[in-house]
């Protein structure tokens, strides 16, 4: 049998509940053990081996000291997108800062509502949700038993607890870098619309180039996804209309659609940045071993996993929270995916196009 609370109040010559108090922080409301007890007490402990039963401490607190990530996928942790990736890697960080532990789950999109309860473990003190679905069953059901969440890309609403990035903004600063760079004839491959950022990022990116004189035509507009083989084929339909409707400038849904286009574009013996202008989003790792190295727009996605253990920690410690829908700041990282538009190099393309630096 290990060394009990007992056993060290007996080798430090004072009470288990001041043992307690010092050992686990319970009773911290009606205990006050004094520095000298409280050295004497971790000394005992260190010289008999007491190691805390985290069981025996959940069942007289009530906590478990144990977070859930909810990740969207069954594939998620071997996804060739990195942004799960990289979410849990700033979720893990701050769990650990923090002195929690983590309970790792992968959810089907498509699980039958019965077995929800049987996704979550009822010993977790919270869950941090990666892109939940809007009517996500799991939300719910979190909701009816009273389980705490915050998600990561879900879109606002009452009572929600949610951080994003300003996508927004992202889908603007790639029409403005197109712009600038003299690309006047664009699209934008969409991401999947049930996924909290792919409206922001078309509307930015169509409300930036409206402002700017070059309306974005809707057959540019192209419904895409997040995929390698999505961002290939939506590249394929925009290259399959006239020469004279091709985009000098593409703005794609996240990185991995963004090389799925440039592979179409190689396709048809077209250059990047030449002929034609990519950019992508997210600027994870992918977009630097990319060819040619993709401009991305920077999205800080492990920094949202780690506010939303830190959201979700004061939440349950009962700290305030002035902001439980934190908008993140976004940039653009260039690389050498995007030039100055040429209209020599592009068929069908009117010479009066003027650069704009």
């Amino acid at each position: 049998m290990g060394v009990t609370l007992k056993d060290v109040a007996k080798e430090a010559g004072t009470s288990v509940a001041s043992v307690s108090a010092t050992l686990h922080g319970t009773r911290g409301e009606t205990i006050r053990v004094g520095q000298a007890t409280r050295d004497r007490i971790k000394k005992a402990a260190l010289s008999l081996g007491y190691v805390a039963n985290p069981i025996a401490k959940s069942l007289a607190t009530g906590k478990s000291r144990t977070l859930g990530l909810m990740l969207p996928y069954v594939d998620a942790f071997r996804d060739e997108n990195p942004f799960c990736a990289q979410v849990m890697h700033g979720v893990l960080e701050e769990v650990v800062n923090r002195h929690y532990n983590l309970m790792l789950y992968t959810a089907a999109s498509d699980a039958p509502d019965a077995q929800t309860p049987l996704l979550v473990d009822s010993r977790v003190d919270g869950i941090v949700l990666v892109m939940p679905e809007e009517n996500s069953a799991i939300a719910a059901h979190c909701d009816r038993q009273g389980i705490p969440y915050v998600s990561v890309l879900q879109r606002p609403g009452p009572g929600r607890w949610c951080v994003n990035a300003d996508d927004y903004r992202g889908g603007r600063l790639a029409a403005r870098r197109l712009w600038n760079l003299g690309h006047r004839r664009v699209a934008h491959l969409t991401g999947s619309m049930d996924v909290a950022t792919s409206a922001p990022r078309r509307d930015g990116f169509c409300a930036e180039m409206k402002e700017l004189g070059c309306p974005v035509p809707e057959f540019m507009v192209v419904p895409s996804g997040f995929t390698h083989s999505t961002g290939y084929e939506s590249m394929k339909i925009l290259l399959n209309s006239p020469r004279e409707d091709w985009p000098t400038g593409v703005f794609a849904a996240n990185d991995q659609c963004a090389e799925g286009a440039m592979r179409a574009i190689r396709e048809r013996k077209l250059s990047i940045p030449e002929d034609l202008a990519v950019i992508g989003y997210d600027d994870t790792w992918y977009a630097g071993v990319t060819q040619p190295p993709l401009t991305s727009v920077h999205m800080p996605i492990s920094e949202m996993g780690s506010q939303a253990v830190g959201m979700l920690i004061d939440r349950l410690e009962g700290r305030e929270v002035t902001n439980y829908q934190p908008l993140l700041s976004v940039h653009l990282t260039i690389r050498q995916s995007c030039s100055p538009f040429s209209p020599a190099s592009t068929p069908g393309t009117p010479e009066s196009t003027a650069l704009i630096q």
